[in-house]
């Protein structure tokens, strides 16, 4: 999967300069916590760091929900940045201010313009990071230019990834979507502080991209959230995306368990108890290597599905978000329209199918996909792939997934199948979302907002074939985090990207402040409706458009959809 580059831009960034000078210590109501001056752009800002908001989940508590830390008496020491939870590292850990792993990780980063305090609140935005449920981690993202730009309060926060956050038997052995209870305590603990940190607790923002982006969505749809927080802003990914779920879970929990030895080849029953049990018992280590090596890690040969994702267990997530969001009588999708909500893409979020996907099928189709991909590639390896895993193996929507992005020029079908990727796995549930959530009569008064970032990157150290064309899956977070703008005035369009990286955090901060992300000096950006359908396209010059790729979004919100009734072979988990 091709998370793993993508992430090297995040933690790029220009690491704020520390005032060692300079410190805060603030009165939370789970304890004293001393904060570290910071200079940025100028301005005085302060960053607590490594703050513990749940139990270690080790030993008994692992692969359980998390359990709230507590309160502490002595002043916590909030100067420097905790450990990533376990993962992969070797594609992102050399730029990262601490190299450390641990599964005691559950910790959160707040971040303060200097002018905030009990007597002058600021709207609060709660970041969760992507990388596909099994990489990242909060201290990746500097939120220095958020808050010095936007005057709001940041929380950046750490959850567990892969085997240790979402493994799951889809019993009480293990339920799994611990990942996800790590993020909702955090967002407690954040309504139950932030006061303490001159944060506002009833004006409190979620915002995510990729894995992030499903998790808020998912999250808009937990009716038990109402109070956590207000709006929400989904980057790249929604709850009912095809991939936000695994769909195999037990599967791959029998696999993994194979691997470390807890289970034998010859076990196809097995107790779960006792096998959740011995993951207990093995070392962190050696369950990360279980999730590197085994094969069971890979799911189909072309689907971004990972085996290690949140599942539909009854609790959380009480059945599959599509379904919440469609039901307009439902209280998930009444909770879900009493938020206000941006959603938004990159216009070539199909970038995703590099790396090993096209390595492999490079291989087995005898092509160079540096130069163009054939047609061969889409009709007879993905196609029939989507087909398989989110259609019933429907051969009549594989024959149409073909037709629709077949082309005759090889550089415009190479572009095609990274638009059906685009497509089918991130804007059409965009659409779906959104639509749903401009009901008319029924949106409760919020705010629907969608964008598509367009610009590509001026100097993209990527190694992106020569007919690749858009915007990367992620290239929007350099621009939201700001590491462009420190960018020499003398490189090309710099002041440009510098003026489109203000804007975009204008609009982010904005939108938490007044549900709008609309204000002075920055262009204006129209509300959606599921009519219009407006949306605002984030390039270098800023305007708004309407309805992205109707024809495309039609195919796989409505065409397809009937097809499958017709063929009466409805067993379908797409968005």
């Amino acid at each position: 999967m091709v998370w793993y580059p993508i992430v090297l831009l995040f933690v790029a960034s220009c690491f704020s300069a520390v005032n060692s000078q300079s410190y805060r210590t603030i009165d939370s109501a789970s304890g004293p916590i001393r904060g570290i001056g910071v200079q940025n752009r100028g301005k005085m800002m302060y960053q607590y760091r490594k703050i513990p908001y749940a139990k270690p989940p080790v030993g008994d508590l692992r692969l359980r929900k998390p359990v709230p830390f507590g309160r502490w008496t002595n002043v916590l020491d909030g100067s420097s940045f905790g450990p990533s939870c376990y993962q992969r590292t070797e594609y992102i850990f050399p730029s990262l201010p601490n190299s450390e792993m641990s599964e005691d990780c559950l910790h959160l980063n707040v971040y303060t313009p200097s002018n905030a305090s009990l007597n002058n609140t600021k709207s609060v935005m709660i970041w969760i990071h992507g990388g596909g449920y099994t990489l990242g981690q909060s201290f990746g993202y500097d939120a220095s230019n958020l808050v010095t730009v936007g005057d709001v309060v940041v929380v950046t926060v750490n959850y567990r990834l892969g085997i240790l956050g979402f493994l799951s038997t889809m019993d009480n052995a293990s339920r799994g979507n611990y990942g996800l209870w790590d993020q909702r305590l955090a967002m407690q603990w954040v309504k139950n502080n932030i006061r303490a940190f001159g944060g506002d607790p009833s004006y409190i923002t979620i915002f995510g991209e990729s894995a992030g982006g499903f998790s808020v969505g998912i999250h808009a749809l937990i009716a038990e959230n109402q109070g956590l927080f207000q709006r929400v802003i989904a980057e790249s990914g929604t709850g009912n995306v095809p991939f936000a779920l695994s769909v195999e879970s037990p599967k791959y929990a029998r696999g993994y368990g194979i691997y470390l030895n807890c289970l034998n080849e010859n076990d196809i029953t097995f107790d779960t108890e006792k096998l959740i049990e011995c993951f207990r018992r093995k070392n962190a280590k050696e369950i990360m290597q279980a999730q590197i090596n085994t094969d069971v890690f890979k799911y189909g040969n072309y689907i971004l599905n990972s085996p290690t994702a949140p599942v539909v267990d009854g609790e959380l997530i009480k059945q599959h978000p599509s379904a919440m969001i469609a039901n307009s009588s439902s209280i998930e999708s009444s909770f879900f329209r009493s938020l206000d909500v941006i959603i938004g893409n990159t216009d070539s979020e199909g970038s995703l199918i590099y790396d090993e996907f096209m390595i492999s099928l490079e291989k087995q189709y005898h092509f160079n996909y540096s130069r163009a991909v054939p047609t061969a590639v889409l009709c007879n390896a993905y196609a029939r792939e989507i087909a398989k895993d989110f259609y019933n193996r429907n051969s009549d929507v594989s024959d149409a997934i073909c037709k629709q992005y077949s082309r005759t020029d090889e550089i415009e079908q190479s572009r095609s199948i990274v638009e059906m990727y685009t497509d089918v796995f991130m804007v059409a549930p965009a659409v779906k979302a959104l639509d749903c959530h401009s009901l008319p009569g029924l949106t409760m008064g919020r705010n629907t907002y969608q964008y598509m970032f367009t610009r590509e990157y001026p100097d993209t150290s990527f190694p992106e074939p020569s007919w690749f064309k858009g915007a990367w899956h992620a290239a929007e977070i350099p621009y939201i985090f700001g590491p462009r703008l420190p960018w020499p005035v003398s490189k090309p369009d710099s002041q440009a990207d510098a003026m489109l990286t203000v804007n975009m955090i204008k609009y982010w901060t904005n939108f938490a402040k007044r549900g709008s992300p609309n204000g002075p000096g920055v262009p204006y950006w129209p509300r959606y409706d599921s009519v219009g359908r407006l949306y605002q396209n984030l390039n270098i010059n800023i305007a708004p458009a309407y309805n992205v790729n109707p024809e495309r979004i039609r195919f796989w919100n409505h065409y397809l959809p009937t097809l499958v009734r017709k063929t009466a072979n409805s067993n379908m988990v797409v968005g």
